[in-house]
């Protein structure tokens, strides 16, 4: 299992970085400060002068003066004034030289300590990722076949539940739908059951006589636009925002168990289209461009699968961005995550008063196609057109 010390120096270490950066900024700003103060005292001393100095006669005395005076009584400035403005403006060629030369230089080893420590706290995520799966690969098996009958039970999608395994990093409201994600750190959560139709031996749904458990395609929506059986869907709507310039909230899938402290997409076995860049990711933390970002509230976007070709592509507002990788077949969980505080709204499909806004993936779910007992309200009005096998439900 995965050392709850390590995630707790990875957080003291990303802590640790934060309070670096503020005292930095803090020291540059005094010194900012400092050398201001000293250039406005040095004009103020300049400028305010009026010659107290004591005049001195030339006796044979000390020819240092500060002011001499024209046969007309005129105050000029002497050979002590002409030194003192002299030192005065090479201590100001000085200050402005040494000012400029630290915000030229300054920054930049602020940025490498701050690239330095930055890259340490990656180095801990990434050393506790391959720790993680190490210890915990992947189990890549369906659910039994009991839990087909309690999927069947619950509608179908309705028993796809989020489970929250953040130690309390994550709040999850309602019967699901709404997810809050509370601290700023990576965190992500997965659902109980994978994507995949829930049958055996070729049959599309579950009937129980007996002890036998039978199978039939009538307890499934036949959708009439999408004729693939094996796509797997889900969509995310962002409810709110902290701080959408600086938070990257993540959709897609992944094995379990997966390390809660990772988006997916970044560990082992994982795919996720990213929110701040409109990147996808795909078993490492070097995105590619895939799609537009999405860091506006209501904005929403979904995760598809194809089980039978290992397809999984995204869409955004209803609008779909193609396939973002093919050919990759698991036993896949829809996963999500975020890096900083937000609340999201899930959407599996099982509700006739909130249709997917990809209008393609409607009548399916992470559950391949819906099972109707969900949804027959929504066929009782008439907006979905009910299919022969249907009526002998």
């Amino acid at each position: 299992m995965f050392d709850i010390t390590n995630e707790k120096r990875i957080f003291k270490e990303k802590k640790k970085l934060s309070q670096n950066m503020k005292l930095k900024t803090i020291l540059l700003n005094n010194i900012y400060k400092k050398f201001i103060f000293q250039f406005l005292v040095s004009l103020i001393l300049l400028s305010n002068y009026n010659g107290t100095s004591a005049k001195r006669e030339d006796n044979g005395g000390s020819r240092w003066v500060f002011w001499t005076y024209g046969t007309n009584g005129e105050r000029q400035c002497a050979n002590l004034c002409i030194l003192f403005i002299l030192i005065l403006i090479l201590s100001l060629i000085i200050c402005c030289g040494w000012s400029i030369w630290h915000y030229s230089n300054k920054p930049n080893s602020v940025e490498d300590g701050s690239r330095d420590e930055s890259a340490r706290v990656s180095m801990l995520i990434e050393e506790a990722a391959k720790n993680f799966t190490r210890n915990n690969p992947p189990v890549e098996e369906l659910p039994p076949s009991q839990h087909i009958a309690e999927i069947q039970s619950f509608g179908g999608a309705r028993a796809w539940i989020w489970n929250d395994k953040s130690d309390q990093k994550v709040s999850i409201h309602g019967e699901g739908e709404t997810i809050e994600f509370l601290d700023n750190m990576d965190t992500s959560i997965q659902t109980n059951y994978p994507c995949f139709v829930p049958v055996f031996e070729g049959g599309e749904g579950v009937i129980v006589e007996g002890e036998q458990i039978r199978y039939s395609e009538t307890m499934f929506v036949q959708p009439q636009k999408t004729p693939h059986r094996k796509l797997h869907y889900y969509e995310m709507t962002v409810i709110k925002y902290t701080d959408p310039y600086n938070t990257n909230i993540a959709i897609g899938l992944a094995t379990k168990p997966y390390p809660h402290f990772r988006l997916p997409g970044l560990n082992l076995y994982s795919v996720g289209y990213h929110s701040i860049n409109g990147q996808k990711f795909n078993n490492d933390s070097i995105g590619i461009k895939y799609g537009p970002d999405w860091t506006e509230v209501e904005d929403t976007v979904g995760c598809g699968y194809y089980s039978d070709s290992g397809d999984v592509f995204f869409t955004k507002n209803g609008k779909l961005l193609d396939n973002a990788f093919t050919g990759i077949k698991h036993i896949w969980f829809p996963t999500i995550g975020a890096s900083s505080p937000c609340t999201v709204e899930i959407n599996f499909g099982d509700n006739p008063d909130n249709e997917f806004k990809y209008k393609e993936a409607i009548g399916y779910g992470p559950g391949g196609p819906i099972l109707l007992s969900k949804r027959r309200s929504l066929k009782s009005r008439g907006s979905i057109k009910g299919s022969p096998s249907e009526s002998k439900t």
